[in-house]
C-alpha cells in the first residue's frame, strides 16, 4: 500500500479525489450575497434570436445590468472575431458605464499568440512551474481595450475528468496570463498587476497587492469551494453572463455534477472572496504517509494479537476516527488530507489479517484432524476443531484413566494361518476394528496399538467425565462385541478369539512426545505401567474361565456400583500389592 502510494497510479489518484470530492461538498449550502448569474436561456434565445446576438443586444444589456444595480459584469463568452453587424464599438462604449470583464482562451494553436499586456511580477520558477499552452485567443481589440480586464475560463481537468480547481495563471510564451476571476478580483480592487512566488516543490501563491495572498498548489491552481448557490438577483452584485441554451456552451463536469464555464468561474470568485480556498499543504503527501503506515501497522497488530471479532472493530475504529480527523481538518482549516488510502491500506491489512488467521485456524483444525482423527471419536475431533485451545500439546500432568486390550490366543491362531497371511490380516483387523469402535463410541482416545493390543487414554486430549466409568463400561462393551465377533467367526470355520483388559487410573504425563523430526500424542507414568500389568495377569482368570477385566482400586473407587473386588496381587516391577476388581456382571 505504501508502494502505491509513492507510484501513485491513476486509480490511486482517482480514489483520493473521489474522497476530496467528499470533503469539498461537505460544508451547508449558502447563497452568494456578491455575484449573481445572468443565463441566456432558451427563452432569451427566443426573444431575440440565434447566437450570436448582434453586440448591441449586450451593449442594451449592460446597461440594463447597471440600471438594475448591477457592479460590475463578467461575460464567460468568447469575442474573437469582428460582430457581423458591426456594432463592436456600441458594445464598447457601454462598458464605460459598468465595469466589464471579458474571457480569453488559451490554445493550442500556435499561429494565436498575441494577447493583452499584464504585469505579474515573479519570485522564482513561476513559469516553469505554470501550466502552459502555445497560443491564446483574446477578444477583438476594441472589447479588450474597453474592457476593465480580461482572463483566462481553461480549466484544469483531473484524472477522472472533473474540474475541481482552476489555475491562477497560464504560461503562453513565456507570458503570464490570468485566470478570468482572479482578473475580476484584481480589476475591482483596482491593482494594475500581480505577484506570484514559487519554491523548490513550485508555485506557491499568488497575490494582488490590494488583496489577500492566494494560495496554490505546485502547478499554480486553486482549489474551489463548491457551497455557494447564485441567484438571478442583480442588484449590488458582480453578474456573470453565461449561455445556458442547450448545444452552445458545453457543461463542465464539477464534484456538484455537470454545471456551466460561468458557474464555475462564479464559484471561484466567491472561494477568492471568501478566502474560504482549501489547500493542501506540502506535508500533506508526508502527513497520509505516516497515517498510511500508523494505521497499517495498527491492523496489523489487530490482526495478530485481538480476537478475530475484535480486528473489524479495531481496524473499523481506527478507520473512523481518521476519516473523522480529515474532515475536522477541511472545515475547521480548509486543509484536505486523504483519508481514503490510509483507511484503505487498514481494511486492507486488516482484511489479510484475518484471511491468514483463517488459513492458519483451517490448517491447525486439518493438523488436529489429521493427528486425532484416527484414535479419537469424531464428535472429540470437532471439539477440538472448534476450540483447539482444549489441546494443551508438549506435556500436562492430569488424572487419567488407562485401558490396555489385548487378543489372547492369536497366536497359534497365527500359526495356523501363516499360510494364508492375507485372512490373518483381515481376522485381526475386524477383532481390532470391532473392540475400537466400542472404545471410541464411550469417548477414549486410541493411543496406540501394539501389536493386537490396544491402548486407551480416557480424559486427554480433551476432558472426559466419569471417565472411570466409561472404561469400566467400555470392557464390558467390549466383551459383548467380541462375543458377537466370535460367532461369526465359528460360522467361518475359526477359532474363538479371546480378550484380557487391565485398567487403571492415576496422575500421568500426557502430549506429544518423541523426537524433533518425529513424535507421537502419548502418555507416560506409573499407573500407565500398572494398567499394562493388570492387563497381563488376566491369563490366569481366562484359564480359570472367569471375566477377563482386571481394575485398579483407583478406578474401582469411582465406579463402585459396576464393579466387584477379586483378590489383591503384586505385580512385576511394584513392590506394594495392589487391591484389584473385576466387572460386576
Amino acid at each position: 500500500m505504501l508502494a502505491l502510494r509513492v507510484w501513485d497510479p491513476w486509480p490511486v489518484e482517482t480514489i483520493r479525489l473521489k474522497y476530496l470530492d467528499v470533503l469539498l461538498t461537505l460544508k451547508e449550502e449558502k447563497e452568494s450575497e456578491l455575484i449573481a448569474l445572468y443565463d441566456i436561456d432558451e427563452e432569451a434565445l427566443a426573444e431575440n434570436g440565434q447566437w450570436p446576438w448582434p453586440r448591441s443586444y449586450l451593449a442594451s444589456l449592460n446597461t440594463e445590468l447597471s440600471q438594475r444595480g448591477a457592479i460590475a459584469v463578467v461575460y464567460s463568452v468568447l469575442f474573437p472575431e469582428p460582430d457581423r453587424f458591426l456594432e463592436d464599438d456600441e458594445f464598447a462604449l457601454s462598458m464605460q458605464k459598468i465595469p466589464t470583464f471579458l474571457s480569453a482562451v488559451a490554445t493550442t494553436d500556435t499561429d494565436r499568440r498575441d494577447g493583452w499586456e499584464i504585469g505579474v511580477a515573479t519570485m522564482g520558477p513561476v513559469l516553469e512551474n505554470a501550466m502552459s499552452y502555445p497560443g491564446i485567443l483574446p477578444n477583438v481589440p476594441v472589447l479588450q481595450n474597453a474592457s476593465t480586464g480580461t482572463g483566462v475560463v481553461n480549466s484544469a481537468p483531473e484524472v477522472d475528468g472533473l474540474v475541481r480547481r482552476i489555475p491562477a495563471l497560464i504560461n503562453v510564451q513565456g507570458q503570464l496570463y490570468p485566470a478570468l476571476s482572479v482578473d475580476v478580483l484584481r480589476g475591482l480592487a483596482g491593482d494594475p498587476s500581480y505577484q506570484a512566488r514559487a519554491g523548490e516543490s513550485g508555485i506557491e501563491a499568488v497575490r494582488i497587492p490590494a488583496y489577500d495572498t492566494i494560495q496554490t498548489d505546485s502547478a499554480g491552481r486553486i482549489w474551489i469551494d463548491w457551497n455557494t448557490t447564485f441567484k438571478q438577483d442583480v442588484e449590488n452584485k458582480i453578474v456573470y453572463v453565461g449561455i445556458t441554451a442547450a448545444g452552445i456552451s458545453p457543461l463542465v463536469p464539477t464534484p456538484l455534477g455537470q454545471i456551466f464555464p460561468h458557474q464555475i468561474q462564479a464559484s471561484l470568485l466567491e472561494t477568492l472572496l471568501q478566502g474560504s480556498a482549501p489547500v493542501r499543504p506540502d506535508l500533506s503527501l508526508a502527513v497520509e504517509t505516516f497515517l498510511l503506515i500508523l494505521l497499517g501497522l495498527v491492523a496489523a497488530g489487530s490482526a495478530r494479537f485481538l480476537p478475530v471479532y475484535g480486528v473489524p472493530v479495531s481496524v473499523l475504529g481506527i478507520s473512523v476516527l481518521t476519516a473523522s480527523g480529515s474532515v475536522w481538518a477541511y472545515l475547521r482549516f480548509g486543509v484536505l488530507l486523504d483519508a481514503a488510502l490510509p483507511v484503505l491500506s487498514a481494511l486492507t491489512v486488516g482484511s489479510t489479517g484475518i484471511a491468514q488467521r483463517m488459513v492458519a485456524e483451517y490448517r491447525l483444525k486439518m493438523q488436529i484432524k489429521g493427528q486425532f482423527g484416527t484414535y479419537v471419536s469424531p464428535d472429540l475431533v470437532k471439539q477440538l476443531q472448534d476450540d483447539p485451545s482444549k489441546l494443551v500439546l508438549g506435556g500436562e500432568t492430569k488424572e487419567m484413566t488407562f485401558l490396555f486390550c489385548d487378543l489372547v490366543g492369536f497366536t497359534p491362531l497365527s500359526e495356523s494361518l501363516q499360510d494364508d497371511p492375507q485372512k490373518l490380516v483381515s481376522i485381526m483387523n475386524r477383532a481390532l476394528s470391532c473392540l475400537t469402535d466400542v472404545a471410541l463410541n464411550n469417548g477414549a482416545t486410541v493411543d496406540k496399538y501394539i501389536g493386537d493390543c490396544i491402548f486407551l487414554l480416557y480424559n486427554a486430549p480433551l476432558d472426559c467425565p466419569d471417565h472411570e466409568k466409561k472404561a469400566v463400561r467400555t470392557a464390558g462393551e467390549m466383551l459383548v462385541a467380541l462375543n458377537e465377533l466370535n460367532q461369526e467367526l465359528e460360522s467361518e470355520g475359526i477359532g474363538r478369539l479371546n480378550i484380557g483388559i487391565g485398567i487403571n487410573t492415576g496422575l500421568c504425563v500426557v502430549g506429544n512426545m518423541g523426537s524433533e523430526s518425529r513424535f507421537d500424542y502419548s502418555v507416560v507414568g506409573h499407573p500407565v505401567n500398572s494398567a499394562a500389568r493388570l492387563e497381563g495377569k488376566t491369563r490366569d482368570m481366562i484359564k480359570r474361565g472367569e471375566t477377563p477385566v482386571l481394575i485398579g482400586e483407583p478406578t474401582a473407587k469411582k465406579a463402585p456400583d459396576m464393579v466387584r473386588y477379586v483378590e489383591t496381587i503384586t505385580v512385576k516391577g511394584q513392590s506394594e500389592p495392589l487391591r484389584v476388581y473385576t466387572l460386576d456382571l
